[in-house]
């Protein structure tokens, strides 16, 4: 049986996914607690745990907010992602099996039949879900810990930083060409196609990109 805690905990997490908090919006611990019917303290459980996983930000006098990224920090999860997204992408290329890639393919699909919806939730869960599992394909469990926890930051900054639909496919439609990257254990365009696939949206450093071999001329 869950704790209150742990109820209290994956309620607010919800929310915070299914855009019901958006970033930068005080999180409302009385009418959490109200309708779970739990007293304040596992909530503030709860949102401690959420703080220490960065989904949350807790104020001095002031309660807690959904974490809102800056553009640097965006900058920072970034890199970290391009790393990992990279070494998460070359694994699975070796460890891969063809009906591991096309459960990729499918996955691909319900991302972009979800953007084509307008489903900004379903897209966004979509589209962790299929980098995460590149990152489960990869067999390395410490990888994809430390996957888990950055996209769930991930989660947060694809909320705050959705524009529509147009822009939304645009950047899913690189899933296709990573995948084939990966079945054909191609290490020079998986590192290339994973750059170009975020490097806008995080505003990757351009010394960052030469490094993995996203660009090939650069003065930094």
């Amino acid at each position: 049986m869950r704790s209150q805690s742990e109820i209290a905990y994956q309620q607010i997490k919800d929310m915070i996914f299914r855009m019901e908090l958006l970033p930068g919006t005080r999180i409302p611990e009385l009418q959490i607690s109200a309708k779970l019917s739990i007293s304040r303290t596992p909530i503030h459980d709860a949102l401690r745990r959420l703080a220490a996983e960065g989904l949350v930000r807790i104020g001095p006098n002031r309660g807690a907010s959904v974490r809102c990224f800056s553009d640097e920090e965006i900058k920072e999860i970034g890199a970290i992602r391009l790393s990992q997204d990279i070494l998460s992408a070359q694994l699975a290329s070796y460890y891969g099996s063809a009906s591991d890639f096309d459960q990729l393919d499918r996955m691909a699909d319900s991302c972009e039949e979800a953007a084509a919806r307008g489903d900004v939730y379903g897209r966004i869960r979509a589209d962790d879900d299929f980098h995460l599992e590149i990152a489960n394909i990869s067999r390395n469990a410490q990888l994809i810990r430390q996957q888990y926890a950055i996209y769930q930051q991930v989660h947060l900054i694809q909320v705050s930083k959705y524009t529509d639909i147009e822009h939304s496919l645009i950047q899913i439609h690189h899933h296709k060409p990573i995948i084939a990257a990966i079945r054909g254990r191609d290490l020079d365009d998986i590192r290339t196609l994973n750059c170009e696939h975020i490097k806008d949206f995080y505003g990757i450093d351009p010394y960052l990109l030469k490094c993995f071999g996203g660009i090939t001329d650069t003065k930094q």
